[in-house]
């Protein structure tokens, strides 16, 4: 197989990726929309592992934009879970920027 043949299998597999990012990307959402409603942190906990995962299955498929995104969210998550309160208003506008962001990267 040439590199040609595999960088046109992992750009197929890239799309394909990108396909069904739309939603965990929702489940992600969903995830950080109930948690700043109602503040628990089994939401927030599941928050940042999925970021967690997203950050490395995008890394994995070379697409590093996502992964910053993925990982800020993460960052921000655990600050939020190990923080509290300090700094939580800046916290949430950065993973809103940053989900906003990872959403306009698979459009």
């Amino acid at each position: 197989m040439s590199e040609i043949d595999l960088e046109r299998d992992l750009e197929r597999l890239r799309r394909a990726y990108r396909v069904k990012l739309g939603a965990k990307l929702a489940r992600l959402a969903s995830l950080l929309g109930e948690s700043r409603r109602v503040p628990e942190r089994t939401e927030l906990e599941a928050a940042r592992d999925l970021a967690h995962m997203l950050k490395g299955t995008s890394g994995s498929y070379g697409l590093g934009e996502l992964c910053a995104e993925f990982r800020t969210i993460e960052e921000r998550v655990d600050h939020l879970l190990h923080a509290g309160s300090e700094g939580a208003a800046a916290a949430w506008k950065e993973i809103l920027q940053a989900l906003d962001r990872a959403r306009n990267e698979c459009s």
